[in-house]
């Protein structure tokens, strides 16, 4: 079998990455289209994809730093999910960045959060338990509380700190 690898997304192909975006993030926790598409001119947003046979079967869109990287979005095809896809293509990922990767993580409240955390657990990400709002994507939207996973330890407060300072200013211009 394939090694199953993410690569840099095209502009043309933007179509089929904000479809899977669309269909995987409800509306608070993702971009309006046309500025998910301007994100496209920022220095440090970097989409991936992934591809079989000319089609777009998972998405995942990172913000790289200095010293860390951030996964805003991963996301994998309805038909893909629970084929071990999405943890093929994180792992390979993962195995070839040499930055700290943090992400965000909705509290393990009910059975699909806490199966997302294990998800991440299981690839070697610790949940921190630091207090973190998510800002708002867009206009109208109110901020709302989410965990923060760290690759591949977990991290100190001063650490946090920054890398939130740092989001907040960078992915959402706060």
């Amino acid at each position: 079998m394939m090694k199953k690898k993410f690569i840099d997304m095209k502009k043309e192909e933007f179509e089929s990455f904000f479809n899977i975006l669309e269909k995987s993030f409800p509306d608070n926790e993702r971009r309006k289209y046309v500025d998910q598409l301007s994100l496209l001119d920022k220095e440090n947003y970097r989409p991936l994809i992934f591809k079989e046979r000319d089609e777009v079967l998972a998405i995942m869109a990172t913000w790289e730093f200095e010293k860390f990287v951030f996964i805003e979005h991963l996301a994998v095809d309805n038909k893909l999910r629970g084929k071990g896809v999405g943890t093929s293509l994180i792992d390979n990922y993962l195995k070839e960045c040499n930055k700290e990767v943090f992400l965000e993580v909705e509290p393990p409240q009910c059975e699909i959060s806490t199966k997302r955390i294990k998800f991440y657990e299981k690839l070697n990400f610790y949940l921190n338990d630091f207090y973190y709002l998510q800002q708002p994507l867009n206009e109208g939207d109110l901020p709302f509380e989410l965990k923060i996973m760290s690759y591949d330890k977990k991290i100190d407060s001063k650490d946090f700190e920054e890398y939130k300072n740092i989001i907040y200013k960078e992915v959402y211009g706060k």
